[in-house]
C-alpha cells in the first residue's frame, strides 16, 4: 500500500477484533434486509401488486373499522345486571301488619332450624325482597329457581323463609339455587300472618310495605310476577285487598 495514498490516513486498525463487531452486525443487518426484499420482490414489484393493494388495503381498513364499531355497539347494548334495590326507612301504614298493604309482622328470623346455632334478623330487614314462604316437604325447587331469576332481574334478594324445623329440601337449597340462604320462622309468624299455603310470595317494597301476596305459587306464576312493576314503579297505593 504506498504510504503516500490521501485515504490512509483515515484508517484504524483496531486492536481487538471485537471491537468491529457493531460493523458486522450492520451488514449482517444489511445483508438480511436484501434477502427479504428479494424474497418479497416478486409480489411487491408486481404490475398486479402495485396496481390492487392501495384498494385492497383500504378495503381491509375499512372492514376491519367496521367489525370494531360492531363489537363496541354489541358490548354496550348487552343487559348488564341492574343497579341493586336499596331499601328506604320503614313506612307507617294504615294496614295492619300481616296482609297486603301492612307491614311484616314484627318477628325475629334465625339462619338455622331449631336446635342448631344462627344469625338472627328482623323480618322487617327482609327489604326490598321476594319473599317465599315455604311449607316442609315443598318440593319447590323449580319454583324457588324461577323466583331467584325474577329477584335478579330487579336487583332484589329472594329471601326464603321455612318453619324452624328441619327439612333435608330446605337444607339442599342453597346448593341448587345460587344465592339462597333459607331463614326459619320458629313461631310460624309470617306463614300465619298471611294465611300460607303452597309457596306463597310476597313482594317487600323498599320501605317494608307488602305490596304483592300470592299462596300456591307455581312455576309459571312464579314467572309470570309483577315484580318490575311492583318494585321499580312507585310503592304501592290500592287497597288491601
Amino acid at each position: 500500500m504506498p504510504d503516500d495514498a490521501a485515504w490512509a490516513d483515515h484508517v484504524v486498525v483496531p486492536d481487538d477484533a471485537r471491537e468491529l463487531a457493531p460493523d458486522v452486525d450492520a451488514y449482517l443487518r444489511e445483508l438480511r434486509a436484501a434477502r427479504r426484499a428479494r424474497r418479497w420482490g416478486w409480489l411487491t414489484g408486481s404490475r398486479t401488486w402495485q396496481r390492487w393493494s392501495f384498494p385492497l388495503g383500504m378495503v381491509a381498513g375499512a372492514l376491519s373499522l367496521a367489525a370494531l364499531m360492531f363489537v363496541l355497539l354489541a358490548f354496550e347494548s348487552a343487559p348488564g345486571r341492574p343497579a341493586r334495590l336499596a331499601a328506604t326507612p320503614l313506612a307507617s301504614p294504615s294496614y295492619a301488619p300481616g296482609v297486603r298493604g301492612g307491614l311484616l309482622p314484627d318477628t325475629t328470623l334465625s339462619s338455622a332450624p331449631a336446635g342448631t346455632s344462627g344469625t338472627v334478623r328482623p323480618a322487617r330487614a327482609l327489604r326490598p325482597a321476594l319473599v317465599a314462604l315455604v311449607p316442609i316437604g315443598c318440593r319447590c325447587t323449580d319454583v324457588i329457581t324461577a323466583l331467584a331469576k325474577q329477584a335478579r332481574d330487579v336487583g332484589v334478594s329472594l329471601e326464603v323463609v321455612a318453619p324452624a324445623s328441619r327439612d333435608a329440601e330446605v337444607s339442599a337449597l342453597p346448593g341448587q339455587v345460587p344465592g339462597i340462604h333459607p331463614w326459619y320462622d320458629a313461631t310460624g309468624a309470617l306463614a300465619s300472618a298471611f294465611g300460607a299455603h303452597g309457596v306463597t310470595v310476597l313482594v317487600v317494597d323498599a320501605d317494608g310495605v307488602v305490596s304483592f301476596v300470592r299462596s300456591d305459587t307455581t312455576v309459571d306464576g312464579a314467572r309470570s310476577l309483577p315484580v318490575q312493576s311492583l318494585l321499580v314503579l312507585p310503592p304501592y297505593a290500592g287497597d288491601a285487598g
